[in-house]
């Protein structure tokens, strides 16, 4: 029974198409008609795109054992990824985009619009995007009315991206660099006051440990008066000041220490406070397209009449269980 219900639901409909048919002709042809003047008279947009890989490192390093991570050879994965799309979306790389190619008279958008600016930042991206392909890539896509324009744009946010991303490094840096500057400084100077406190004190007559036996062996074995009291002189000076000596040895060898890590650590963050290196690997550029990628007429077309002719369908469909409601 069910079976025979189906069978005739399914008659009735191809029955009420065939009744119909040429509504659906004429709509579909209309509908064709029309979509076709439509899609002729939207503006034809080229595209051009760039891939780019990030780069796993974002700062040269001094460190004498460099992991993998630290080369600047390495390239980066998905948290890089992610990070190069968010600085590319950036508001300083958007505007400085349309600063530079002066977006708001090239897209048409009037000066005294109220919503100028909204339009704008819509209209910048519909046309401007930036995505990951299922290789881990970035795609820098650019879609324009010319061809040229559109590939200059993408080259253009891709050569940014680097600049933008130095900055952010550098502001970043710049503040650590001048405290490890003023830190390095005051040890030197911490050590320039302890060799001068100990030329003092070599000039007075004090020596080290490893020099005193040497003088008391001279001093027996001066033959004159005069050079033995001028070694006995120092004896005793080393005698009174040889451990203030000693001292300041051990601090001059463990500030050395601390000025030579200090060193490494002032060189790098000079580098990242002043260095621009490239944080991306440049796959492909952007070149002029040759066709154009929007738009597709003849989906266009094919999908306006589909739906029109769909669209169709039902309000005949509904009008017809009016029809047959209101009869009962």
């Amino acid at each position: 029974m069910e079976n025979k219900t189906q069978d005739f639901n399914a008659i009735d409909l191809i029955d009420f198409i065939w009744k119909y048919k040429k509504v659906f002709i004429i709509i579909g042809i209309i509908a064709a008609a029309v979509s076709s003047v439509v899609s002729l008279l939207m503006e034809e947009r080229y595209q051009s795109t760039v891939t780019l890989y990030p780069t796993k490192a974002s700062a040269v390093t001094f460190s004498e054992v460099i992991t993998e991570d630290q080369s600047v050879s390495k390239f980066g994965e998905e948290e890089e990824a992610e990070q190069m799309l968010q600085i590319l979306g950036s508001e300083p790389i958007r505007n400085n985009v349309i600063s530079t190619f002066d977006l708001m008279s090239h897209y048409d958008i009037q000066e005294d619009d109220k919503f100028k600016n909204t339009t704008l930042a819509k209209t910048y991206s519909d046309f401007i995007n930036f995505e990951r392909n299922n290789k881990g890539a970035v795609l820098i896509k650019v879609m324009d009315k010319s061809p040229d324009t559109a590939a200059l744009i993408a080259n253009h946010i891709a050569g940014l991206f680097d600049s933008i991303k130095n900055n952010m490094i550098h502001q970043r840096a710049y503040p650590d660099f001048q405290i490890k500057k003023k830190k390095l400084l005051k040890l030197q100077n911490e050590m320039i006051m302890l060799m001068d406190t100990m030329s003092n004190l070599t000039r007075l007559g004090v020596v080290t440990n490893e020099a005193y036996q040497g003088l008391t062996e001279a001093m027996l074995n001066a033959k004159d008066l005069e050079t033995r009291n001028r070694y006995l002189k120092k004896i005793e000076m080393t005698e009174k000041y040889g451990s203030v000596l000693h001292s300041f040895q051990v601090k001059v060898e463990f500030l050395a220490e601390r000025i030579s890590t200090m060193e490494t650590s002032y060189e790098q963050a000079e580098t990242d406070a002043n260095s621009s290196i490239s944080h991306k690997f440049v796959v492909e550029t952007a070149s002029p397209a040759e066709k154009k990628a929007y738009p597709i007429r003849w989906l266009i077309v094919l999908i306006s009449t589909i739906i029109t002719v769909f669209l169709t369908f039902i309000l005949l469909l509904f009008s017809e269980k009016i029809k047959e409601l209101k009869a009962k």
